[in-house]
């Protein structure tokens, strides 16, 4: 019987050359979209209800939102569009053209400056599908929420100044 003083290997070792990438020149792109996640139809619907900022109706267009969120089972990569059911309605000047469009401010400070969560706005459109009633009715439920919201905040604010005397 042998002392061995250095740690053993658990995996027999691998041949020289093993550990590269195996057909570096045949690399097969990857579909950007399962089809699964594609729905025509709900994105019809979704281009026939109010615009989620400014109100505008129809709106005309879908915004997908890229953000991930845990809570939502939501996760993206960059070059991937997302599945469908994670659009919202906006107008073409909200979307792209404004200054402070989701495509010059970027998701997040345009969501933050809206007031709204997009991912919930998302999952209760998404479960209202096929009924354009019940979807303009989650839109016009964001939009009063919002605006609800930003007069409780200017409230808060007002009140401030006034609890230091």
């Amino acid at each position: 019987m042998t002392l061995r003083t250095h740690p053993q290997r658990l995996t027999p070792p691998a041949a020289p050359g093993a550990l590269f990438k195996r057909g570096y020149g045949a690399i097969q792109p990857r579909p950007r979209l399962v089809e699964s996640e594609r729905d025509e139809a709900y994105l019809i619907l979704i281009r026939q209800c109010p615009c989620l900022k400014c109100g505008m109706d129809p709106c005309g267009e879908a915004a997908h939102i890229r953000m991930s969120s845990g809570a939502h089972n939501k996760h993206g990569g960059k070059a991937k569009t997302p599945a469908d059911r994670w659009a919202l309605p906006f107008d073409r000047s909200c979307h792209q053209n404004d200054p402070d469009s989701i495509h010059k401010i970027g998701e997040l400070a345009f969501f933050q400056f809206l007031g709204i969560a997009p991912l919930l706005v998302c999952e209760r459109l998404y479960a209202k599908r096929g009924d354009l009633v019940a979807m303009r009715a989650v839109i016009f439920c964001a939009i009063a929420e919002r605006e609800v919201a930003s007069q409780v905040q200017g409230i808060s604010n007002m009140e401030k100044p006034h609890a230091r005397d």
